[in-house]
């Protein structure tokens, strides 16, 4: 009985990180329902505006290494919020953000595939990763519930979210794709 209930109780933590594969529209990114986070009218939007006031441009590393951001790093070279306008992304090249933790095991094996990407789409898309622990602010901002989940960003295109660890053929298509747009 007692081992029934722990498994009961344990099931849902276990699975937690693993949920089903989906690709969000760009207005669902801003528009999540997260009821964790702030609500969606306190949350930026995407302003396709913003993307051509762009008078100052962003170091980018186009070597096809995966980087690291911490949440300050992600403010630097992603993107600007203006409250009144919404946010804008901030380079030249598009980019892909894999928001992960390292105790989440899809995480973990989806990460050697990241890695094999960045370096086949070198100088074509930036790969970045933020560790969803110690960025919460900015998860909240994109309505990240479930990890891993990636946010292609882009000038003058909607982010695309796409959540859960997708395969490699999967992750090269949503690249293909977005670099079509």
């Amino acid at each position: 009985m007692k081992k029934t209930i722990l498994m009961a109780l344990l099931l849902p933590f276990l699975f937690g990180c693993c949920q089903q594969k989906k690709n969000t529209s760009p207005d669902q990114i801003a528009n999540a329902d997260n009821p964790t986070s702030a609500s969606v009218e306190s949350r930026p939007s995407y302003d396709p505006e913003l993307q051509n006031n762009n008078p100052q441009s962003v170091d980018e590393d186009l070597s096809g290494k995966v980087i690291s951001l911490t949440a300050r790093d992600f403010k630097e070279k992603i993107i600007e919020v203006d409250p009144n306008n919404g946010y804008r992304y901030k380079g030249n090249t598009p980019c892909v953000v894999d928001f992960y933790a390292n105790w989440c095991r899809p995480c973990m094996n989806f990460k050697p595939v990241f890695h094999k990407l960045a370096e086949q789409y070198k100088g074509k898309i930036i790969f970045y990763q933020i560790d969803v622990d110690k960025a919460q602010d900015i998860c909240s901002l994109f309505g990240v519930q479930s990890i891993p989940t990636l946010i292609f960003f882009n000038r003058g295109v909607q982010p695309v979210k796409m959540v859960g660890a997708p395969t490699e053929q999967e992750m090269k298509k949503a690249v293909e794709d977005f670099l079509a747009k």
